[in-house]
């Protein structure tokens, strides 16, 4: 059977919230074989944005996301920031960022709620780890058994620091499929299951992520008979199928009673369908100063790829949303012109425009009830 259309699975503890991506700096204290030199990954040769730089994007990040919430239903005017790199923890002045992060958005706070997660390596010291931990409301974990010895005792540290706290946290184990890193990833699983952290397995995608029946077969101990039956031997992941890069269960063609986890993916993807990820998503890289629809979506409205503003556009770009939506009392639409959704595949999308259309009044609303302060 073809799929059609796309949706979240309907939870109240993992409703769609509006995903601010916030790359501060491309540097990093790893160099993972899966991580690319470039704004996909990581690069060292470049220097860190300066302060000022990040705290005007900062500012226009909150500015958008405001515009964006005009049109959303009160139980879903909820924005998450992801802060990451690179390696955010790596910037020199991350903590005053985190600091600034809080004080900025107290303008904002009677109007949609935030909540702030960093994605990183774990891997700060003690001391700007606590002071971090400050102004976080949760925290995406990734463990990398290719690192040092000395960085995974760090890592480890600070993950027993969030459960003390009893701070949000989710743990992703890249499973590296070499042999000795295979082990390191299944005992860090166990371990994380036997002190009660809260871990899920991730697979690599790419040349790398190469996987056979042995392979599945332990993942047997962590993962849930439906997530292993979706799963092939043998083969890479990221040509057949893709996982929402957060967990998310997903459902297709209309039937929410049946989830999955994976959706498949054919030569094309999703080119051509009618796409939401612009009502969902924001992304804005620190190093080049530009804003995208998110990291690897760069569809833009006119159905062309690229950036939907810089530094010095997003200003007028954020007017723009603006007016639109006041205008038309509605939010617009994608229309995908990507051969590949790397991220980005949880927002609702369909073939058909008439069906997305249905699906976004669960989110967004329909009448004259904007809130335009």
């Amino acid at each position: 059977m073809s799929i059609h259309t796309i949706e979240p699975a309907y939870h109240p503890k993992n409703k769609m919230s509006f995903l601010i991506d916030w790359l501060v700096t491309l540097k990093c204290n790893y160099d993972c074989a899966y991580c690319v030199i470039g704004p996909k990954g990581h690069d060292n040769s470049t220097k860190h944005p300066s302060f000022e730089k990040c705290m005007l994007m900062l500012e226009q990040l909150y500015e958008y996301t405001d515009v964006m919430m005009l049109q959303k239903k009160s139980a879903f005017k909820d924005a998450i920031m992801n802060i990451y790199g690179g390696e955010s923890i790596y910037h020199p002045r991350i903590v005053d960022l985190m600091i600034e992060s809080s004080r900025k958005f107290e303008k904002y706070s009677d109007r949609w709620r935030l909540k702030r997660r960093m994605t990183t390596n774990g891997t700060a010291t003690e001391k700007n780890w606590k002071l971090i931990c400050d102004h976080m409301e949760g925290f995406t974990m990734s463990y990398h058994s290719t690192g040092p010895d000395k960085l995974k005792t760090l890592f480890k540290k600070n993950i027993e620091h969030l459960a003390k706290i009893k701070k949000e946290h989710d743990i992703i184990v890249l499973m590296y499929p070499t042999e000795q890193n295979w082990k390191d990833c299944i005992d860090m699983l166990r371990h994380c299951r036997d002190n009660g952290f809260n871990a899920r397995t991730r697979l690599v995608d790419g040349p790398l992520g190469v996987y056979n029946e042995k392979h599945f077969s332990d993942l047997a101990e962590f993962m849930d008979e439906q997530e292993l039956a979706e799963l092939v031997a043998e083969t890479r992941i990221d040509t057949q199928s893709r996982a929402c890069c957060g967990g998310r269960k997903m459902c297709t063609n209309g039937n929410l009673k049946e989830y999955q986890t994976l959706v498949p993916r054919n030569k094309d993807a999703f080119h051509g369908w009618h796409c939401s990820a612009n009502q969902f998503f924001i992304h804005g890289n620190n190093v080049t100063g530009q804003y995208f629809t998110n990291k690897d979506c760069k569809v833009k409205l006119d159905g062309t790829i690229g950036h939907v503003a810089t530094m010095e556009s997003m200003p007028a770009y954020v007017n723009e949303m603006r007016d639109y939506i006041v205008k038309n009392n509605k939010m617009p639409i994608l229309t995908c012109a990507q051969r590949s959704c790397y991220c980005g595949a949880c927002a609702p999308k369909s073939v058909h425009k008439e069906n997305l259309d249905k699906i976004l009044t669960i989110y967004n609303n329909d009448t004259n009830s904007l809130d335009t302060r």
